[in-house]
């Protein structure tokens, strides 16, 4: 079975941030679109506020990418409304406006896609700051609905560096929580209660670092995200928790989105020693085998101020055979692709 990447030129620009047939969500710098087919035009549905000389800088590409002036997650609810992430804030759209949540103990950034929604609808997520402190990291609850949010576990000072993603479990109804970044900090945790108790399923070296999960009723699918050991595609079996090495892959994996049956992942651009070249890739995981389905060259700007080299997918893809994505600090930077199973 092949399958095709191509570049998407109306959608240059943008990040498709939610899909599903006849139902997407976009972004552009501080402003969400919805669109029933992803032709342009789109329909502005919210204004995220921010200072005006931020605003009129991140007209610049460069200086968007410097300032972190972007949306990382949309996620529609229950009531209408939309959980939105942007920068180091986190808020709700209503009625067309953009709602700043109280609640969180200090500005912090949300990965993207990582953010969970738990089986009644709450949305769990947690802290992802540079922490060089080591101090306590915590984890957030929002209910539907509402204007705060709740802080349900916090990871005590020297615990962890932070928490690279809360993700849910369709077959359990339970929560992971994936933490990083050193050895000992690295782990995957379990719950099945919102976070009254928690389980380690797995913890203690590079091999236990992710910042994406994928689920399936037999498996646990994730990628590592380790700095100074080979990368790799891992499926962890429920029962036994035996691990199976699926490939090996050419750097850091950050996110990953299911296609079906079939699972994508992406390495990133972040010239860690672990990798082999300096690019962000693209890579199926289909029959149990990996193999590599593009890849882009990181772009000439410095790493640490203007991003990693990063593949970005939408927080969730319901699409049948197809997902969207968009290029960061590669070249080819801001151009959004569709990669698509062909029969």
């Amino acid at each position: 079975m092949n399958w095709t990447v191509e570049e998407i030129p109306e959608l240059r620009g943008y990040c498709v941030e939610w899909a599903e047939p006849g139902n997407f969500y976009l972004s552009r710098r501080n402003v969400v679109y919805h669109s029933s087919d992803l032709k342009p035009p789109f329909e502005h549905i919210a204004t995220i506020d921010a200072l005006l000389w931020k605003t009129l800088a991140s007209k610049s590409r460069l200086a968007q990418r410097l300032l972190r002036f972007m949306v990382m997650n949309v996620v529609p609810l229950g009531d209408g409304s939309l959980f939105v992430t942007f920068d180091k804030s986190v808020g709700i759209v209503r009625d067309g406006k953009y709602k700043h949540l109280d609640g969180l103990a200090r500005p912090c950034r949300v990965l993207r896609g990582s953010c969970a929604v738990g089986e009644n609808g709450d949305i769990y997520f947690g802290e992802y700051l540079a922490n060089t402190e080591r101090g306590p990291m915590r984890i957030y609850r929002y209910k539907t609905g509402g204007d705060m949010l709740e802080i349900v576990y916090t990871f005590p000072a020297g615990a962890i560096r932070h928490v690279h993603g809360v993700y849910y479990d369709p077959f359990t109804r339970s929560l992971f929580c994936l933490t990083g970044d050193d050895e000992k900090e690295c782990n995957i945790l379990r719950t099945d209660d919102g976070f009254k108790t928690v389980e380690t399923v797995g913890s203690g070296d590079e091999t236990w670092r992710a910042v994406s999960m994928l689920f399936s009723k037999e498996s646990l699918l994730y990628g590592t995200d380790a700095e100074f050991r080979e990368n790799n595609i891992l499926e962890l079996d429920r029962q036994t928790r035996e691990r199976r090495d699926l490939g090996t892959v050419n750097g850091t994996v950050f996110y990953s989105k299911q296609v079906g049956d079939d699972l994508v992942f992406t390495t990133t651009a972040e010239n860690a020693p672990s990798q082999t070249e300096n690019v962000a890739a693209l890579w199926l995981v289909t029959g149990g085998e990996c193999r590599q389905l593009a890849k882009f060259k990181k772009d000439r700007w410095h790493t640490s101020l203007f991003q990693f080299g990063t593949i970005h997918f939408p927080h969730t893809n319901r699409l049948d055979g197809e997902l969207y994505f968009q290029l960061v600090a590669v070249q080819g930077d801001g151009r959004t692709f569709r990669v698509r199973r062909e029969q």
